[in-house]
């Protein structure tokens, strides 16, 4: 009976194995950068616009470092699995909302942006600006 028989290789050393991979794996590298830019420009905005507190800070440190254990240990077990398709999409949707978070810091410190991205950056529109959130409805 085939489905009683053991894999070839232990689950574990599978999983080392697809780990060790992640080292050549671009998607995964340009999340790792993606995470640093946007702590690196985090914290230059908060020094520009004066707004630095240790504890939000911390916060920020211990969220980047828990997403990235996330993803670092989640991405292989999905790549064991057949399912890097899943994996590559999980870290792309982190890659581009890191992507905004450098943009709206970007913006934020007042550097130049090209205009036709602030209406799409909620932070640097208009209607943050003036204090309005679409999100809540008056019932």
């Amino acid at each position: 009976m085939q489905l009683l028989s053991a894999p070839p290789v232990p689950y574990h050393q599978l999983y080392l194995m697809h780990f060790q991979n992640m080292e050549d794996n671009r998607l995964i590298w340009l999340f790792v950068w993606a995470v640093i830019v946007d702590i690196i420009t985090g914290f230059a905005k908060s020094l520009v616009t004066k707004r630095t507190t240790s504890t939000k800070g911390t916060t920020g440190l211990i969220k980047h470092g828990v997403l990235i254990l996330v993803i670092l240990t989640l991405y292989p077990m999905l790549d064991v699995n057949g399912m890097e398709s899943a994996g590559d999409a999980f870290v792309s949707f982190y890659v581009l909302y890191y992507a905004v978070s450098i943009l709206e810091n970007w913006g934020q410190m007042g550097l130049p942006l090209p205009r036709w991205v602030k209406p799409y950056i909620y932070k640097l529109s208009d209607d943050y600006k003036k204090g309005k959130n679409h999100d809540e409805r008056n019932y």
